[in-house]
């Protein structure tokens, strides 16, 4: 992973400030990373990736991908399920000389529990981690938030199902998550603002033509699920996670 200092600065309003100028004068050490890489920093290896992007998502073994897209194949959702397993990521763009997981902890914290949930903060596999307990129809619905801060660029990693209370349930997304890679581009960007996600040529040609399809039997909407891999339908809930304000 990625080591920052800490700023002395105080930080512009969030939101307020592009990426590639802020903090201009601070600097960050990199330590050689296990995963998540950086582009620049990525494995010569043999792993299958799925170029979206602003990613390079690896689908092991055993896990399968969806991606909800629209008629252009802009990507609002990526997930990879496995099991009674599901990881949901998504990647900002951030500072240069820190990073944001700290803060967006907090802010994690107070909207769940501002929604009558609970928060437990745990140490785990991807450093420190938020185990959150929401009150559904079904019973209690857990998930566990996970922070990887890169050079300019920050991973939200939300891990639902079995593997949101075991760290050993879905060791397959575990691996996916360490074996993404970021290309984060040299375009600035507000703090926090979601890194554009666009499916494979094929894959764009093949929801336009859903989307298209639905529409000439009456139907309505916008959008459409991609799969691919080894387990295209989840099983569990794709209820999408919380997410900060910008």
């Amino acid at each position: 992973m990625f080591k920052r200092r800490k700023s002395k600065k105080q930080r512009p309003a969030e939101g307020a400030v592009l990426d590639s100028l802020a903090e201009s004068g601070e600097s960050f050490e990199q330590e050689a990373t296990e995963g998540p890489f950086d582009v620049s920093d990525a494995p010569d290896d043999d792993v299958r990736r799925i170029d979206l992007g602003a990613i390079r998502l690896p689908v092991p073994k055993g896990v399968g991908f969806q991606a909800q897209t629209d008629a252009k194949g802009n990507i609002s959702q990526v997930l990879l399920t496995t099991g009674a397993s599901a990881l949901q990521l998504l990647v900002r763009a951030a500072p240069r000389s820190e990073g944001i997981w700290d803060e967006f902890r907090g802010e994690l914290t107070a909207q769940v529990t501002g929604q009558g949930g609970q928060v437990e903060e745990v140490e785990g596999r991807w450093g420190t981690e938020l185990i959150a307990k929401v009150a559904s129809k079904n019973g209690t619905n857990s998930v566990r938030f996970c922070g990887v801060d890169g050079p300019r660029w920050f991973v939200q990693a939300t891990f639902q199902g079995q593997r949101a209370l075991d760290e050993d349930a879905a060791p397959e997304l575990d691996e996916a998550l360490r074996l993404l890679v970021i290309d984060r581009g040299s375009i600035a960007m507000p703090v926090r603002e979601p890194l554009p996600l666009k499916l494979p040529p094929k894959m764009a040609e093949e929801a336009a033509a859903r989307i298209a399809q639905r529409k000439a039997e009456g139907g309505d909407g916008n959008r459409a699920i991609i799969a691919a891999g080894d387990t295209p339908r989840p099983q569990v809930r794709r209820k999408p996670s919380p997410r900060p304000k910008r």
